[in-house]
């Protein structure tokens, strides 16, 4: 019996090309994958030094619990950028201005802790009113933050609300400009 060679394949170049390119195309992403996550951290790090939604500026940590009552809208807050006429154009407030336009005073079955919004222009200050019978009240001024948005969590006694339907503003002031927002909907307090 005549000895016969066995040949084997060569598969090393059937899959050495296709191996070659898989592991290329791993480096080119993971190069752009690195090349985006540094990236994005200079970002993240460039707007972690300015105050961002959700952080309380220092007038508002001045400010604390302070309320007003049957008192004119803070003027003081919006003072400090009326200094440097501003350029920059003011930007109709928006925003979830109360969290439950049917809350009771007595907290039960809705409750009386609120949560309040306002989105505007960066740096501009935001103030909320309610009017009724031409009584009005006013969350205190807040400047916005780096992303144009204050905050407030209050109760419908802090401010002296009573039973009643409220019409709600928010105001928006930046250097001489003010914008105002009424809310579709009125604040219906029930005792």
């Amino acid at each position: 019996m005549p000895y016969k060679s066995k040949v084997r394949p060569n598969y090393s170049r059937r899959f050495l090309l296709p191996l070659i390119l898989v592991v290329l195309l791993a480096l080119v992403a993971g190069g752009l994958g690195i090349s985006y996550l540094i990236h994005r951290s200079s970002i993240v790090h460039t707007s972690a030094s300015q105050a961002t939604k959700g952080e309380h500026s220092s007038s508002n940590a001045q400010q604390g619990s302070s309320q007003q009552k049957d008192s004119t809208p803070n003027q003081s807050a919006s003072s400090s950028t009326s200094g440097a006429v501003s350029t920059q154009p003011l930007i109709v407030p928006t925003g979830n201005f109360v969290s439950n336009h049917h809350p009771n005073l007595s907290g039960s079955p809705a409750p009386n802790l609120m949560a309040s919004d306002c989105t505007t222009t960066p740096g501009a200050t935001c103030q909320i009113s309610f009017t009724q019978n031409g009584v009005t009240k006013y969350l205190p001024a807040e400047t916005t933050d780096a992303g144009g948005s204050a905050y407030w969590n209050w109760k419908l006694q802090d401010i002296g609300l009573t039973v009643g339907s409220w019409k709600i503003e928010a105001i928006a002031r930046l250097g001489n400009q003010t914008k105002t927002a009424t809310d579709a909907l009125l604040l219906e307090v029930s005792q």
